[in-house]
């Protein structure tokens, strides 16, 4: 972008000045790890936040996650196109995106209005070990909808991947 000024008549023309760029450093030396970085040697870290699951040893890379998250989507979808009850979610959702469920449920009436509800694509990435991010696009109402979740692996009596966050757009 360039941008003109005009100087006064009799004044010296203004220099254009040029920019100057300069590489940025965001990555730490390849000797320094991240508990170089954090903290001193011998100095406990900050214990974990309560409720979360302990990290898993699943990653993307085996698909399981995949195939988790994309069947509690389409369980999610069949839910708001009054194809299932609510309460088929009960153990793959935690109370927050239940209620969150419930309520675009029961908006909608459980009636299908221009066909059945669909996942169109589907992106997946994984912050951490044990969490699961998912974009997803979907048919849903006749339109096309935004959905964003994100699972944890919980091991406890239920076990396996639960949507801890949801929100339809």
């Amino acid at each position: 972008m360039t941008t003109t000024t005009v100087a006064p008549p009799g004044a010296p023309a203004p220099q254009r000045v040029q920019p100057r760029l300069r590489a940025l450093r965001y990555e730490p030396e390849p000797d320094t790890g991240p508990a170089q970085l954090a903290l001193p040697t011998g100095t406990p870290g900050p214990p974990p936040p309560p409720g979360r699951p302990p990290a898993a040893q699943r990653t993307l890379e085996d698909g399981t996650v995949r195939r988790h998250a994309q069947g509690i989507v389409r369980l999610i979808l069949e839910v708001l196109d009054g194809r299932r009850p609510v309460a088929h979610l009960n153990r793959h959702l935690e109370p927050g995106p239940l209620r969150y469920v419930a309520a675009a449920a029961g908006t909608r009436g459980g009636a299908r209005r221009d066909g059945s509800a669909r996942m169109r694509s589907l992106r997946l990435d994984q912050p951490r070990l044990g969490a699961a991010e998912v974009a997803a696009v979907c048919l849903l109402g006749g339109r096309i909808r935004a959905l964003a979740a994100r699972f944890e692996l919980f091991d406890d009596a239920v076990g396996g991947w639960r949507c801890t966050a949801l929100r339809i757009g």
